[in-house]
């Protein structure tokens, strides 16, 4: 085997490895033999070259069976770190995490307007004061992995289009890779959001639609385990769906977009007025169905053209909604679908009610790290 093959061999092998420990550890030596099909001379070196590098760490013993207790590993939390951050139409949060998905720090405040004159100082700012409070030197992050309300150029790095931000042909990565020289992403919101549930919630399905409602409504799609973005990075627009031609004026500038539609009944552009108004209203009232109602209408369409096995409602729903609320959508669903389109659709609230946007985003960043290209470092 030529040398170049022999590492491009190693790198991937000790990619496994990582992500094994990703998501099963700790482990022992043997569980990893086990579990990545490797054998266990490879395992041995690679292991021991990690800890060498304090990737891997020792963090105790498992159960015996018979002999000596097996010592188990894991990865070295500090070895490295994520940022990863939200930007929606009211706030900025950015989060610091270490590469076991803690939440070591979190910064939040307000978005200022105009925004497109304050945003990158916005972000700058917030970067530099989570930076140097936690001591952290540029060298040790990952990346920044920003979730952004909007159409997403997320090849330049740019925001095509946001109504919330009111913003357009709007340069993220750019400006922000003269101060910062890790890796800069940007990705739709509601996309990362989805992808936190294939990676700490519903890992079981592979097709499903996530669904965001407030302080925004939009949708990530799930199809065959990767985020679905459409050609041009336009798919999951649930909230510019028309439902009514004629209906009350969208902040995209547009009538009868299912956002506006559905806020004539219930509030969704502010967190915590969507969470007082869904909480005190009755269940049997003409609000409550006409929410419930639209929504099903718009879900019904989606199912007929994906074909997904599950919807996933997220956002300050998921907070607030009775189990009725699922079973309501569920049955309104089946009424208005065509026969057998509905037979093995599940609607299901999201395993994380909160910060699913900036888990998204870390899982992006850790998944595309150096641990897992050919990059150095």
């Amino acid at each position: 085997m030529k040398r170049g093959n022999i590492k491009l061999m190693k790198k991937m092998n000790t990619s496994l490895i990582i992500r094994e420990f990703n998501s099963n550890g700790p482990l022992s030596r043997a569980d990893l033999t086990g579990n990545t099909g490797l054998s266990p001379t490879t395992i041995t070196t690679l292991i021991d070259e990690m800890i060498k590098d304090n990737l891997i760490m020792r963090v105790g013993e498992g159960e015996s069976s018979g002999g000596r207790k097996p010592i188990l590993l894991d990865l070295n939390p500090k070895h490295g770190y994520i940022l990863s951050g939200w930007i929606s139409g009211e706030s900025i949060s950015i989060a610091l995490l270490d590469i076991k998905y803690n939440i070591t720090d979190i910064i939040e405040k307000e978005i200022i307007f105009p925004t497109d004159e304050n945003l990158i100082p916005e972000i700058k700012s917030i970067i530099e004061e989570i930076i140097s409070s936690n001591n952290i030197s540029n060298e040790k992050v990952l990346g920044l992995m920003l979730g952004i309300s909007g159409i997403i150029n997320q090849q330049n790095g740019t925001i095509k289009y946001s109504a919330l931000l009111d913003l357009e042909n709007y340069s993220i990565r750019e400006p922000l890779s003269k101060y910062f020289s890790f890796p800069i992403n940007i990705e739709n919101d509601t996309n990362l959001a989805a992808l936190s549930e294939k990676e700490f919630g519903h890992k079981h399905l592979s097709n499903y639609i996530y669904l965001m409602i407030a302080p925004e409504i939009g949708s990530g799609i799930i199809f065959n385990n990767e985020i679905y973005r459409g050609r041009f990075g336009r798919a999951g627009e649930f909230g510019h769906l028309l439902m009514e031609k004629d209906g009350p004026r969208c902040t995209c500038g547009r009538k009868g977009c299912l956002a506006p539609v559905l806020s004539q009944y219930i509030p969704i552009n502010k967190a915590q007025k969507f969470r007082n108004a869904f909480k005190d209203l009755e269940p049997d009232s003409k609000k409550y169905e006409k929410f419930c109602d639209y929504l099903a209408v718009a879900l019904t369409n989606y199912i007929h053209l994906i074909d997904n096995e599950a919807i996933i409602f997220g956002g300050e729903l998921v907070k607030v909604a009775s189990e009725k609320f699922y079973s309501d959508i569920e049955a309104k669903i089946k009424k208005y679908s065509m026969k057998n389109m509905y037979d093995n659709v599940r609607v299901l609230p999201a395993s994380l009610s909160d910060n699913e946007v900036i888990m998204g985003g870390a899982s992006y960043c850790f998944h595309n790290s150096k641990y897992f290209t050919n990059k150095e470092g």
